[in-house]
This record gives structure tokens, sequence and C-alpha cells, in this order.
């Protein structure tokens, strides 16, 4: 999901999603300058209360 699908699933505004995507409180994939969120890690974090034990990996472009 892009920002703008993720603010529409969560009911919260695009700020809120770039605010915890730089504190690294949302799972995030980055890939370059582009964000992008996986749905089941999403979910994930929500049935954790919104709270990240883990580490989401780093794709790289080549």
């Amino acid at each position: 999901m892009n920002v703008d699908q993720l603010s529409e699933y969560l009911k919260i505004s695009k700020s809120n999603i770039y605010k915890r995507t730089t504190n690294g409180s949302i799972p995030v994939i980055k890939m370059n300058k582009r964000v992008i969120f996986d749905r089941e890690e999403i979910d994930r974090w929500m049935s954790n209360g919104c709270e990240s034990y883990y580490e989401i990996p780093q794709l790289k472009v080549a």
C-alpha cells in the first residue's frame, strides 16, 4: 500500500503516517525515496497495540 491507501485504511492523516514513518513507529518498506506498507505487517502491528517489536528489512534497488 502507498501512503494514500494506508491513510484511508487506518483512517488517519497522511501527516500522521509520515511522522510515524520518520520516527520508526510504523512498519514500512523504504525503496529509495518511496515508502510502501505491507498490509499483513500493518495488521500485525495494529494487533500488537501499534507497537513495533521487530525491524522491517530495507529493500535495496540496484
